[in-house]
């Protein structure tokens, strides 16, 4: 509901699978005139806060780099009944920060990478960043229809 201050346990749940069924979401990033958006590989952790890899020079990074608040919205359409819209999605509205490379970015790294084995080639690449989003407002809807809205 909205107003919540905390994720309950079936919301959790819901979000947990959502992610864990899909291995793409549009990241949404604001630049100075026009808003960017991106859809790429991302990981979950078990805080369901989001991961994402990106080049040190991609408008995005930079988008980010100077107005952190970003839209996220991943999406089942890719196996659900569109027609019908029975799908499950979310959209999350949160803070997204780079990780710095050392203990925290080697353990996110395996998370991103378990997920995503095709991604590895890309943390050869010593331009690689890596972005948490941290939500603050979420909204599910499932493919029954049943959602909620929570604020973190």
């Amino acid at each position: 509901m909205k107003g919540e201050s905390a994720v309950e346990e079936t919301q959790r749940q819901k979000l947990a699978e959502l992610f864990a069924q899909e291995h793409v979401a549009v990241i949404v990033t604001q630049g100075e005139e026009w808003p960017t958006a991106t859809l790429q590989a991302f990981a979950e952790t078990p805080e369901l806060d989001l991961l994402f890899i990106m080049g040190d020079t991609a408008e995005k990074f930079q988008n980010l780099l100077r107005r952190p608040k970003v839209t996220v919205i991943v999406d089942t359409r890719d196996e659900g009944d569109v027609s019908k819209f029975r799908i499950s999605r979310s959209v999350l509205k949160g803070i997204a920060g780079e990780v710095a490379k050392g203990v925290e970015w080697d353990s996110l790294k395996d998370i991103f990478l378990k997920k995503n084995p095709f991604e590895a080639a890309f943390f050869a690449n010593p331009a690689l960043r890596m972005v948490r989003v941290k939500s603050k407002h979420i909204s599910y809807t499932g493919a029954d229809r049943a959602g909620f809205k929570i604020e973190v």
